[in-house]
């Protein structure tokens, strides 16, 4: 860059004598540490816009070491359940003066804590994870031990040394599978993305559980893969090897759109030829001629809990480390009755 070229850059003091304020008045605005009231921080943030300032965040981290950023680290991009859960933390950390950092660890332990080293360069306020597996990688406690953590969704409150924000998803699946043996339901299949992850584990170990409590049903499980397009062709091969089959329970939203593609490929309609049933409620699964039974789970709770836990952490308050756990609810629509 060109000496003029630097000099033409906008700096705090400039944003303070365009806005006509202190320069101490801008820093506040910006980094939330302290109240500004409403008038003059729209006076800083127009003259802020005028000049073209934007904050120096690099600048800001080497001198405080630690960012106004939370990172958030996720498996995958493409469940709706995630989608949903970030949009809301982004809400709750921008009212909060925070900004987010995702990524993505693709269902890779490797690619897991590549991700994660990388967010902790930004020396972040704290970190949420949805970890790949159970389990939260072992790096994260050694290698960064002063980083407040939550960890959310898939991971097991018993193998965390930090908060958790779960759901019982071994009730989940009782209960879906409940409803399926109520409806005459005596051959089911699971239609599971992983056998590895603990929010699956936990659903097949539900609906497997109730199954032995009812007698006389049989559950399989067939571990189809993430991918939509290929699961929904294992699935389709499995119904050509097993016309038995009463009942398919989608582990995912993924997995539920999986054999929606196979039953349509086979021509068949739920529940008239196989019952239907799936996990995380979206508008997409009403919006069918046949609506989709679904376990909604509570989402924007688990967001709103977890972001409150990494506030709490950040506010250094209480050592105690709190396994939060909430309850999904069973929806029942016409692909599993058609009453």
């Amino acid at each position: 860059m060109e000496p003029d070229e630097a000099k033409k850059r906008p700096s705090i003091k400039d944003v303070a004598r365009e806005a006509g304020v202190s320069t101490a008045t801008v820093s506040h605005v910006f980094s939330g540490k302290k109240h500004v009231n409403e008038a003059s921080a729209r006076k800083v943030r127009r003259a802020a816009k005028k000049l073209g300032y934007t904050i120096d965040r690099v600048a800001a981290q080497l001198r405080t070491r630690r960012t106004k950023i939370i990172a958030v680290l996720v498996p995958n991009l493409e469940d709706l359940f995630l989608n949903r859960f970030i949009s809301l933390i982004e809400s709750r950390a921008e009212d909060a003066g925070y900004q987010v950092i995702v990524s993505c660890s693709r269902d890779d332990l490797k690619v897991e804590q590549d991700r994660l080293r990388a967010l902790m360069g930004w020396r972040p306020s704290g970190l949420i994870l949805v970890p790949c597996i159970e389990a939260i990688p072992d790096m994260l406690l050694k290698e960064y031990p002063d980083v407040p953590v939550v960890a959310v969704d898939r991971v097991n409150p018993a193998l965390s040394k930090y908060d958790t924000v779960t759901t019982d998803d071994f009730a989940s699946g009782r209960d879906v599978a409940r409803h399926l043996i109520d409806l005459d339901a005596q051959n089911i299949l699971v239609l599971a993305a992983s056998d590895e992850i603990f929010t699956q584990k936990e659903r097949i170990r539900g609906i497997e559980d109730c199954a032995r409590d009812a007698g006389n049903v049989v559950v399989n499980t067939l571990v189809a893969g993430p991918d939509a397009k290929k699961a929904a062709g294992k699935l389709s091969d499995w119904l050509d090897d097993n016309p038995q089959t009463k009942a398919v329970i989608g582990l995912t939203n993924v997995m539920t759109l999986a054999a929606l593609s196979a039953f349509s490929s086979r021509s068949i309609e739920p529940p008239k030829n196989m019952m239907l049933a799936g996990y995380h409620d979206s508008l997409w699964m009403t919006a069918r001629r046949v609506p989709i039974t679904t376990v909604a789970q509570p989402v924007d709770a688990i967001a709103n809990a977890a972001w409150e836990r990494i506030s709490s952490r950040i506010g250094k308050d209480g050592d105690q480390v709190l396994n939060i756990i909430y309850k999904s609810t069973l929806i029942k629509r016409k692909s599993t009755s058609e009453d």
